[in-house]
């Protein structure tokens, strides 16, 4: 036990690369480009959401069926069916309206604008999740000073 607490906070402290939160900042500018393309032709953004989003379906209900068995005999508990539902939600709202404003704005502004979730990811992380996995520190509200920062010089520039 002693060594399995070691051996987790020594892996904490060191630095790990953030894959898979390179590969989502990566994956996510580069829509922006194809939404763009794509919008010029459409007659509307909900009809690009739209595929979008059945595009999404098929692609996680493939990945559903590939990965069933990490999930088959594990019951979603109900608090954590609310909350996904509730995510789920929001994601729906801001995919509509980052379609809407790609449509009429330009894609630097859309991707600023888009970063000022930060301070309100930060703020929310303190009430409502483990602060042993976050730590929200001066680090923390440093860079989320910096990303609205630059944010703001993209939407204003």
């Amino acid at each position: 036990m002693t060594q399995e607490i070691s051996s987790t906070a020594t892996k904490e402290s060191q630095f790990q690369i953030p894959w898979a939160g390179l590969g989502t900042a990566l994956a996510w500018s580069v829509s922006a480009i194809f939404i763009r393309a794509g919008l010029a032709e459409m007659a509307s953004p909900v009809v690009g959401v739209a595929i979008g989003l059945t595009v999404n379906v098929l692609i996680y209900g493939i990945l559903v069926l590939l990965r069933r068995k990490n999930w088959r005999d594990k019951p979603i508990p109900a608090y954590a069916l609310r909350w996904q539902i509730v995510a789920a939600v929001f994601v729906s709202i801001a995919t509509w309206a980052r379609w809407v404003a790609l449509e009429t704005v330009s894609i630097a502004v859309v991707s600023a604008i888009e970063r000022l979730s930060v301070p309100i990811v930060i703020v929310l992380s303190l009430f409502m999740l483990d602060q042993t996995h976050e730590r929200i520190n001066w680090r923390v509200w440093v860079g989320g000073l910096l990303i609205v920062s630059g944010a703001l010089v993209l939407t204003f520039a």
